[in-house]
């Protein structure tokens, strides 16, 4: 698996992280251009019914709006140079990253402007919407410029034939595991757990408690140990035990390496059903490929993949002998 050009890396980089410069430039001219309108306690949140019901001082409500908008930037910006080596979900991220840090710019910049403007202290479900719409509208020029994914050559999906045959002599006992691991779905939990404290902090803890969850739960299940033994394979999420996929041998019918595209043969990341196939799809990358009794294949992304499959074989061989 080839890792994404430098020059590509960083322009994804600028994707991810120049909506939350632009943003904190943007608070701040607006705060320097407004300070003698704005009121001692702003309104700093407001309800679905677009009425102001927190307040706040100034200085506060600049600290925090700089912090999350460069908090943004600042970690969307990092996951997409540790994303490198994988270049089919680091554009996704990339863009994520631009999408959030404008829908939030907009929403504080333009709660600075209300609050200038004196009277009803109101924000509008429609202004939400226009912050909406301009964070769609930069995730689809930022989808651009962040460039296409391009697949490997041709004939690389084919099974490895590289595969070394691992001799096991009589009672020998053997086994092999590793970690394999997915940055897009460590990002997304990442990103919903900070917003469900984000969510939780600011309208309460009734709707961010069950954002706050389900983003630790996919963070800690980004994640699998896959392990190759007299067992058979398994693979569980490296924290938790459960939940957890175990093919014994006597289900195996042959195994192999080979690349896996998660968007063109699975639809997507994470454990996937498709007709005649299923398995624990976390990467783009060298996989793990079981054929079982019945017809249907198991694949699960993991590096050292060929090692896995050469043991793999060996032990079903000396079962099946």
């Amino acid at each position: 698996m080839s890792a994404v050009p430098v020059s590509r890396t960083a322009r994804r980089i600028l994707v991810a992280t120049l909506p939350a410069v632009a943003g904190c430039v943007a608070l701040l001219a607006f705060y320097l251009a407004l300070r003698h309108q704005l009121p001692e306690r702003m309104a700093t949140h407001f309800g679905v019914d677009g009425q102001a019901d927190a307040f706040d001082t100034a200085g506060t409500f600049l600290a925090v709006g700089f912090g999350v908008v460069g908090g943004l930037g600042a970690m969307f910006g990092g996951l997409v140079y540790a994303m490198r080596a994988v270049p089919e979900p680091q554009r996704i991220v990339a863009v994520l990253g631009g999408w959030a840090a404008v829908l939030v710019g907009v929403v504080v910049v333009d709660v600075l402007r209300v609050n200038a403007a004196g009277g009803e202290l109101r924000l509008p479900a429609w202004h939400m919407l226009v912050a909406l719409g301009a964070a769609v509208a930069y995730a689809g020029l930022g989808w651009l410029l962040a460039g296409a994914y391009e697949p490997p050559a041709a004939g690389s999906s084919a099974p490895s034939a590289r595969v070394p045959r691992l001799e096991l002599a009589v009672g020998e006992v053997a086994s092999w595991s590793h970690v394999a691991a997915s940055p897009l779905l460590r990002a997304v939990g990442v990103v919903m757990a900070v917003a469900g404290l984000a969510l939780g902090f600011a309208a309460g803890w009734a709707g961010g408690a069950s954002l706050l969850v389900a983003g630790v739960v996919t963070a800690l299940c980004s994640g699998a140990r896959v392990t190759v033994d007299r067992n058979g394979l398994t693979v569980r999420p490296v924290v938790l035990p459960r939940p957890r996929v175990r093919l014994p041998l006597e289900r195996i019918t042959e195994a192999s390496a080979r690349h896996v595209e998660p968007l063109r043969e699975f639809g997507g990341w994470g454990y996937r059903v498709v007709p005649g196939a299923s398995g624990v799809v976390l990467r783009a990358g060298d996989a793990v490929a079981v054929r079982l009794v019945h017809g249907s294949e198991f694949v699960v992304t993991v590096d050292d993949a060929g090692t896995a499959v050469g043991l793999l074989n060996a032990l079903r061989e000396r079962q099946a002998g």
